[in-house]
């Protein structure tokens, strides 16, 4: 089987084989697929693209990077950093089938991610580094649909015959090089130094054998029609999603580390319906300050996400109220996005709209942000 087609295509801790050629312009919602959604760090931090992220696909490793300047005209200083303990160690016995239902153990383990994120919160004058810690799991990550099933094992089949494909030809050309080796070799006689250069001419093309026979006609084919059937295939999970996070976050005048102390804290609960290319999500959030409980905090948001391959757009709306007496009144939030895939595991999101208190300088959202997400194979490749 040709190494080059073992790509990862997988929705929440699921990955298969697809094609090498297979055109990031084909259909099917890369958005669902294996891409980590924004840092729990950023969202302690305040300065979040969006207040109702959606459960996804934990990377093994995420890096992002926001820049919220008025005009876009400073360098990014918001960053955050998510690994995926689960999926930065090796795998070698999961299979997809294995992972296409989970239970509730297997699901936590599978998409609990730890973020780190750092933030420039303060002013010019009055300089203050935000720092935050993350957690994030879904104890409820959807499934496989069954249509997607059927086309995996299809899928399998198919380089199945691939790899039938490829024995065959090899075999028929590894006949035609013995046949010509004991010729040259007879022709040879006792001249050693001749038969020595018929056997290493024959070493040297049963070498490169693996590598001709991939290039010929008939492989070509084979493998073309794989990827024709399988062009537009993509591996989502679907149906209820749960996650948890939590985190905290500290706040360091002037950049110190000796000067960082707690500053914010909060838990939520993000729960919503994974569809083929509709999504719908709720988020349930408190959010406690460390410095003045006067800002404790309940969030409640919801966001409608439409996917159609490399693009994302949704909507959100959030309403905060004030937990402790004597806090300001209550506010909203409301925005809209858009993702794009600029090539495979890395992200665009522009986010426009209104913050919380509107009335405040620097309410207005206008935000862009670039995700890195790298993930490497998963599962057992299916095969023949």
């Amino acid at each position: 089987m040709r190494t080059s087609i073992l790509t990862s295509l997988i929705g929440l801790g699921l990955a298969v084989v697809p094609l090498a050629a297979q055109s990031t312009d084909a259909g099917g919602p890369a958005f669902n697929g294996l891409r980590t959604p924004t840092s729990p760090a950023f969202v302690l931090l305040g300065i979040a693209p969006t207040e109702v992220e959606r459960p996804n696909t934990p990377a093994d490793l995420a890096f992002s990077v926001l820049n919220r300047s008025a005009a876009f005209t400073s360098l990014p200083k918001d960053v955050a950093l998510e690994i995926s303990p689960y999926w930065l160690v090796k795998h070698p016995t999961l299979t997809w089938e294995a992972d296409s239902v989970r239970g509730l153990g297997s699901s936590i383990a599978r998409t609990m991610t730890i973020s780190f994120a750092t933030a420039e919160l303060g002013t010019t004058t009055r300089p203050v580094t935000g720092l935050a810690l993350g957690l994030r799991a879904a104890p409820f990550s959807g499934r496989i649909p069954a249509r997607t099933a059927a086309r995996l094992r299809e899928l399998g089949d198919r380089l199945g015959i691939e790899s039938h494909v490829l024995a065959d030809l090899r075999a028929e050309r590894l006949k035609v090089l013995e046949r010509i080796r004991t010729q040259e070799l007879e022709a040879a006689g006792s001249d050693s130094a001749a038969r020595r250069e018929a056997l290493n001419r024959f070493t040297a093309a049963r070498g490169e054998l693996t590598r001709t026979v991939m290039q010929s006609p008939q492989y070509l084919a084979a493998v073309d029609s794989t990827e024709e059937t399988f062009r537009d295939l993509a591996v989502n999970r679907e149906g209820f999603v749960l996650e948890f996070a939590a985190g905290a976050a500290l706040q360091a005048p002037g950049g110190s580390a000796d000067s960082a102390s707690l500053a914010r804290w909060g838990a939520w609960i993000t729960a919503g319906y994974e569809g083929k290319s509709l999504s719908f999500v709720v988020v349930n959030r408190f959010l406690a300050s460390s410095v003045d409980s006067t800002f404790d905090a309940l969030d409640l948001g919801m966001r409608l996400i439409y996917t159609s391959g490399r693009y994302a757009i949704s909507a959100e709306g959030s309403f905060r109220s004030f937990t402790e007496s004597g806090a300001p009144s209550n506010e909203y939030r409301v925005a809209a996005l858009v993702d794009f895939e600029l090539q495979k595991g890395l992200w665009v999101t522009g986010t426009f709209g209104r913050d919380y208190t509107a009335a405040a300088p620097g309410s207005l959202i206008a935000q862009i942000g670039l995700s890195m997400n790298v993930a490497g194979e998963r599962v057992k490749i299916p095969g023949p």
